[in-house]
């Protein structure tokens, strides 16, 4: 079972073994790397259909957030990111994607509690305390208007 086109690079074999839905994954994975998030989200989508356990699930709902955030659907983003952290409420790249499809919304409040969510879950992380840093300076902004 695979999703890419005539135009799309062939995605690397699976390991011998792997789960149809782990498959998926992987195909997902590669094709999300050549941008094309269509495919991507598409391979997610059928691996979800495949009984993924929970843990699979976290990470195919996660990878279907970063799929509409670079699709620029941030409210599917956020939807997913949601169903992601329901899964798993430590996966800090989730909450790390819903906080970036929240900025995106407008819905800054809530951005800055996903992100202080990720720099209480990786403190040393750079990207995270940046972003927190300029959601922050985002609201003052606004407070000021």
């Amino acid at each position: 079972m695979t999703v890419s086109g005539p135009s799309t690079p062939k995605p690397r074999p699976v390991a011998p073994g792997a789960s149809a839905a782990e498959q998926l994954r992987k195909e997902g994975n590669e094709l999300f790397k050549c941008g094309d998030y269509e495919g991507a989200l598409t391979a997610y989508t059928q691996a979800l259909g495949l009984g993924a356990t929970p843990q699979d699930q976290a990470i195919l709902h996660r990878n279907r957030a970063a799929c509409h955030l670079k699709l620029e659907d941030y409210d599917k983003a956020e939807t997913e990111a949601s169903k992601a952290i329901e899964k798993d409420g430590g996966d800090v790249k989730a909450l790390y994607r819903r906080s970036q499809a929240l900025e995106k919304l407008g819905r800054l409040d809530q951005a800055v509690l996903d992100l202080q969510r990720c720099v209480s879950l990786e403190p040393k992380n750079k990207v995270f305390q940046e972003a927190l840093r300029n959601i922050g300076g985002q609201i003052q902004e606004k407070v000021h208007e």
